[in-house]
């Protein structure tokens, strides 16, 4: 395994992450880094600055949010941030007090469900999806395709590194993206250079971790 070190954010020192570099699989990609959202997601002191952080874009451009569906294990950010979202603050002095916080539940297809008890808590409510990285997408795009079929709206896309601007029409509000890590480069599985080149897979990584292999 190659380096590992630590970056944080540019705005605030409090908040960073892990990087490590090597050869990584996805569940849609290969992936030249492996980033570390841990501590955000589950250190105390990390994730309430996290969270005030990403409260700010949506503080300021008036979008008003219902929801926050977690995905892959952000609960904990994702309940700060709803906290600092139904604060009152200089752009919204009058919030609606109430956000939801909810995680995600996959079906056998891999498709999000929302059990009966869940689903007031998205049908005709504003949405905010919350995930640690997004390298091509795809993830985020299933999650929106759910939370329409069940009559939400997302309005707004949050995480804690993120590889692309926005997805389907929608801003990406984002701790760190690729100016961070100007070398961050996902690969289809059928056109990695490095298994061209025979180079072992260092570790199978998803949005809850990674496990080294050999």
């Amino acid at each position: 395994m190659s380096n590992i070190y630590t970056l944080t954010n540019a705005r605030n020192e409090r908040v960073f992450i892990h990087i490590m570099t090597g050869h990584f699989v996805s569940a849609n990609n290969h992936i030249n880094y492996y980033i570390g959202t841990s501590d955000i997601k589950h250190n105390h002191n990390v994730s309430v600055d996290a969270a005030m952080m990403l409260s700010e874009y949506y503080n300021a451009n008036g979008i008003q949010v219902d929801t926050v569906l977690c995905l892959y294990e952000t609960q904990t950010l994702g309940a700060y941030l709803a906290h600092e979202l139904a604060r009152p603050n200089m752009f919204r002095p009058n919030p609606n007090q109430t956000v939801y916080v909810i995680g995600s539940e996959y079906d056998a297809n891999g498709k999000i469900i929302f059990r009966d008890n869940l689903q007031r808590m998205i049908k005709e409510k504003n949405i905010l999806i919350l995930i640690s990285c997004i390298t091509s997408g795809k993830t985020v795009e299933q999650a929106m395709e759910s939370v329409q079929y069940y009559g939400g709206k997302v309005v707004g896309i949050s995480s804690v590194f993120s590889a692309v601007e926005s997805i389907e029409g929608v801003h990406v509000n984002t701790l760190f993206d690729k100016t961070d890590i100007p070398h961050y480069t996902a690969y289809p599985m059928h056109a990695c250079p490095y298994c061209a080149q025979g180079m072992p897979v260092d570790a199978i990584s998803n949005g809850y971790g990674y496990s080294m292999l050999g």
